[in-house]
């Protein structure tokens, strides 16, 4: 009609090539095999999102009829997305889906095939996750790798969900997923090095603590955060926090005051020559 853009001319238009787009492409790296297809989707989804093609793969953008107006604009961008993803495949794979021409139709197929994954992959990766401990790796960073897998294996095998008419009342999905997070925080625990077998000791605690008051971490982040917090930031030792590290405040005296907060009071028990944050009625006493 008259006065109407040309969806192909307009930059927010999921029909929009830009000039320099290339059709040899690799959006992704690395290429989609047979077991990285859930990493290799996310990836894909984002590139196309970025280059704001994601309709052409979920659906949105349902091929029009050769009489219309925008047939031509949209013959084209399905033609580069799918010479994007045929780019993004192994060759293996590029063998099969070569001779399609819709994208869509290309990505419920490699959906189909590859999405589901089959034991040998999760019992690789359940294994691969028992078998990890922390070694030489810093407590971030063996989490890190543990949260990868456990991501990965959450994908092959996901919550189920109630699909129900009338909406399920009771909590037993949350209460398998709270399951869950605790074998994944003992797992995590247990995989790290022994000089943290006093952090662990206290985590175990505070967990069992917490759960006779109803109540339990809501992920592994917080019990990542609790062994952080059980060590001392200023000197790098176990067993203490950075607020009674007496090599930072100060050792105590014959009298049992810190010999750096003279004149200082307590807020915690009033008395002068400490403060609250070196309290030993509040934090416990040093040993011996």
């Amino acid at each position: 009609m008259s006065g109407e853009v040309d969806p192909s001319l307009d930059i927010h238009s999921f029909l929009y090539l830009h000039p320099n787009e290339n059709p040899a492409m690799a959006l992704v790296s690395p290429s989609l095999d047979s077991i990285n297809y859930h990493s290799w989707s996310r990836s894909m989804l984002t590139a196309l999102s970025a280059k704001n093609k994601v309709e052409f793969v979920d659906g949105s953008a349902r091929q029009p009829s050769s009489s219309y107006c925008v047939y031509s604009a949209w013959k084209r961008c399905n033609i580069m997305v799918v010479s994007w993803l045929v780019h993004s495949v192994s060759s293996s794979i590029r063998q099969i889906i070569l001779w399609m021409d819709s994208i869509e139709e290309i990505w419920r197929d490699l959906k189909s095939r590859y999405s589901q994954g089959d034991l040998l992959c999760i019992f690789a990766l359940q294994l691969k996750a028992s078998s990890i401990k922390q070694g030489d790796l810093y407590v971030t960073n063996y989490f890190t790798q543990l949260r990868i897998i456990w991501d990965e294996l959450e994908n092959f095998r996901p919550d189920p969900i109630c699909v129900c008419t009338v909406k399920c009342v009771c909590k037993v999905s949350s209460i398998l997923a709270q399951r869950k997070l605790e074998d994944q925080a003992m797992k995590f625990l247990r995989g790290l090095n022994d000089q943290y077998a006093n952090v662990r000791s206290h985590v175990f605690s505070y967990a069992a603590q917490q759960e006779r008051q109803f109540f339990v971490p809501d992920s592994l982040a917080e019990v990542n955060a609790t062994i952080m917090n059980s060590m001392c930031n200023f000197y790098g030792r176990t067993g203490h926090t950075e607020s009674t590290c007496y090599r930072k405040h100060g050792f105590p005296n014959k009298n049992g005051k810190s010999t750096s907060n003279r004149g200082k009071a307590c807020s915690h028990c009033g008395k002068n020559g400490h403060t609250v944050d070196t309290s030993y009625k509040k934090y416990g006493f040093p040993p011996g």
